[in-house]
């Protein structure tokens, strides 16, 4: 029973770095996150450009105060790493055709 809370509380400490990415109290990416610039959540008139999803992706954080870094275009989506001064403090994914910006830690 006391290895078990001990096991536990190993899993807790090393998995908690990973539960949400956030820059101090508020959350970098919030789920649901989307490109203004698509019609509706969840949908584009068609599947933007990988240089339209750059510019909204810049134009979405920039709004929040953060920069974006490495960007990676793979097929349908865009990968970007979203930084604060010079500190990574999150990673995401674009995807071209819905215009959905999500979180991958």
């Amino acid at each position: 029973m006391k290895s078990l809370a001990i096991v536990s509380s190993l899993i807790a400490v090393l998995l908690l770095p990973f539960a949400s990415a956030a820059a101090g109290d508020r959350p970098v990416t919030p789920y649901g996150g989307y490109c203004r610039e698509c019609t509706n959540y969840g949908t584009c008139r068609a599947q933007v450009s990988p240089q339209e999803a750059v510019h909204s992706l810049k134009k979405y954080y920039e709004e929040r105060g953060y920069r974006i870094g490495t960007i990676n275009h793979r097929g349908r989506f865009v990968e970007a790493e979203v930084m604060l001064d010079r500190k990574q403090v999150d990673k995401v994914i674009f995807d071209r055709k819905t215009g959905r910006v999500r979180s991958i830690y």
